[in-house]
């Protein structure tokens, strides 16, 4: 606060004349003098603004100074505001020492020397300015450390700091290293004109989910672009100053490089691994098929068990070409009645493997979701299938989709009465080839459930689940609802 600026100065009495006695002698200290005639209009006035100092009367209607002052100081905002108690009447010791108890700095009697008065209101605005002073500076001062723990924490990060308008301010060194450009040819400048999708990132700002990541591609000094996964983190200031905005970003360039190329050499694999597996397979059913009697038991025994791991070899390198096909695709969003879906899908699970089985299913009421339905249908067959599979030894086997509502995502589940798992092994749900149950009591590759993450996370959504053993397994997965996508 400039020493020129002024503050409030608040005159309670609800004597007219002493109002304006009171700004008479006060007129030449130069600040703001609020008259008010009650108790109720102080605690008004002070909900919304600051004093420097309070000058109360002592003898007032309805509520007295006393009363006024510990209502003063039961509220956080002013309990540390000076009061200087004014009275004409009460001059006992007993109101004196009341006065002082209740947070009084003061207790004058009328009437009283106006120089000194004054000397006394004046030294409280000083001493008023000098702590909004050093507030200011504090603040100032942690919104410096602030940004310094950021570029510390992040150092193999790329670091920005920009201003409520999206000027940047800060750059760090991987910052200037990545793009080409030093904090020099970049400061107030707007982030937009360093990234390739300008209309994407103003979208993502003004959403303002500091907890997501964003993809884009940022341009360098160069005429390369680098892929960026950035997020951002508000830090408003104390004192009512514009807020900056703090964005660190790994570049990503090279990883999604390799990752596709790993994804190309999975499929390519795979896809040149099932000629070999389907000779095997062919070549064993000829065996059984026209040459059984010629073989003894233990050698029909052993061709069966060449012909079953060749079809689990099968069901791999199809789920392994399912995996890769799913970062090479585009997904096509459009409206999708998830109710319709998950009946559709539960009919087609439980007639490919249950079709002789009872099981309750229930659907609850599901709102709509935005996303590639096509995909969105391997997520229930997955899941929906798993349900089927592991309620098989219940005699009463029941299966429910519902639904939850989350922040910004609609939140989908499927339940069983079936085997569960431990949640000390949930980490591995997910994985691929993972399972959680011996290949002789549940029959699985372990990629399902890695499909309908990979799905899922497409989507930008998150998927998890809840279990116990022997009570069922719900699974959950969460979209970005169509508003927030669409924002997105």
């Amino acid at each position: 606060m400039s020493p020129f600026e002024k503050v409030n100065i608040l005159l309670v009495d609800d004597r007219r004349e002493n109002l304006l006695a009171l700004d008479a002698i006060l007129q030449m200290l130069d600040q703001n003098l609020v008259q008010v005639s009650s108790g109720a209009e102080a605690l008004k006035y002070l909900l919304k603004h600051d004093a420097a100092v309070i000058l109360l009367d002592v003898e007032m209607p309805d509520m007295d100074g006393f009363q006024t002052a510990t209502l003063i100081r039961e509220r956080e905002k002013s309990r540390h505001t000076p009061i200087i108690f004014l009275t004409a009447i009460s001059k006992t010791d007993v109101h004196v020492s009341q006065g002082y108890s209740i947070g009084g700095v003061d207790y004058i009697f009328k009437p009283f020397d106006a120089e000194v008065l004054k000397s006394k209101v004046s030294a409280f605005v000083d001493m008023f300015k000098q702590r909004h002073e050093v507030q200011l500076q504090s603040a100032l001062l942690k919104t410096e450390r602030d940004f310094v723990s950021a570029v510390l924490d992040t150092v193999n990060s790329l670091v920005l700091v920009l201003d409520s308008e999206a000027r940047i301010l800060r750059v760090n060194r991987a910052w200037e290293l990545t793009t080409g450009y030093t904090l020099n040819e970049v400061h107030k400048h707007y982030l937009w004109e360093y990234v390739d999708d300008r209309q994407a990132t103003e979208a993502f700002l003004r959403s303002g989910k500091s907890n997501s990541d964003c993809e884009g591609f940022w341009l360098t000094k160069g005429t390369s672009r680098r892929l960026v996964s950035w997020c951002f983190q508000v830090l408003d200031s104390e004192v009512g100053t514009d807020r900056h905005l703090v964005i660190t970003g790994q570049d990503i360039t090279e990883l999604r490089q390799h990752t596709e190329e790993l994804e190309n050499f999975t499929y390519s694999v795979s896809h040149d691994m099932r000629a070999p597996i389907r000779a095997i397979d062919g070549f064993t059913r000829i065996l059984i098929e026209e040459y059984a009697s010629k073989l003894d038991d233990e050698g029909r025994r052993l061709l069966e068990i060449v012909r079953s791991n060749t079809e689990k070899m099968g069901e791999l390198i199809d789920g392994l070409l399912a995996l890769s096909r799913l970062g090479r695709e585009k997904i096509i969003f459009s409206v999708i009645d998830m109710a319709d879906l998950a009946k559709n899908s539960f009919q087609e699970q439980q007639a490919v493997d249950s079709p002789n089985r009872k099981i309750s299913f229930n659907v609850d009421a599901l709102p709509r979701a935005y996303g590639d339905k096509r995909l969105i249908t391997q997520v229930f067959q997955n899941l929906l299938a798993n349900a089927i599979k592991f309620t098989r030894n219940e005699a009463s086997a029941s299966i429910e989709v519902g639904h939850l509502s989350g922040a910004g995502e609609d939140i989908y589940f499927v339940r069983d009465n079936g085997v569960g798992f431990d949640m000390e092994h949930a980490q591995k749900l997910f994985g691929t080839f993972q399972r959680l149950h011996a290949a002789n009591e549940f029959e699985g590759t372990g990629i399902g459930l890695a499909t309908v993450q990979r799905i899922i996370n497409r989507h930008e959504g998150r998927v998890w689940a809840e279990a116990k053993p022997n009570e069922g397994a719900t699974f959950y997965f969460a979209l970005p609802s169509r508003e927030q996508k669409k924002a997105s």
